[in-house]
C-alpha cells in the first residue's frame, strides 16, 4: 500500500510539472517564435497595437487547467504568469 502511494505521488508531481511546469521555460525579452518552441502553441491569441497576448490553457493536475497569459510588446515577453498575476489587467 505504502508504495502505490508514492507511485501515486510520484505520477502527480510528474504530470504537474509536465503541463503548467512549462512556463518556467518563459522569459522575458524572448520571442514569440521562442515562447512558441519552449511552451507550445497558446490556446488563443490577441493583439491591440503592438501588444500581443499568447493565451494558454495548461493543466495543473489530473482535473483542472490554469490559465495562463504571455504578452509581448513590440515582439518581446514583457510579462507573464497566471491570470490575475502582477495586476496586469487580464
Amino acid at each position: 500500500m505504502r508504495s502505490f502511494r508514492i507511485v501515486v505521488i510520484v505520477a502527480a508531481a510528474a504530470l504537474l510539472c509536465g503541463c503548467a511546469g512549462k512556463m518556467n521555460e518563459v522569459r522575458l525579452g524572448m520571442t514569440r517564435e521562442q515562447v512558441v518552441s519552449a511552451v507550445g502553441a497558446p490556446s488563443s491569441t490577441s493583439e491591440m497595437g503592438a501588444t500581443t497576448y499568447l493565451k494558454y490553457q495548461l493543466c495543473s493536475d489530473w482535473i483542472f487547467t490554469d490559465r495562463y497569459y504571455v504578452r509581448l510588446t513590440d515582439g518581446k515577453v514583457d510579462a507573464f504568469g497566471r491570470v490575475g498575476d502582477f495586476n496586469l489587467g487580464y
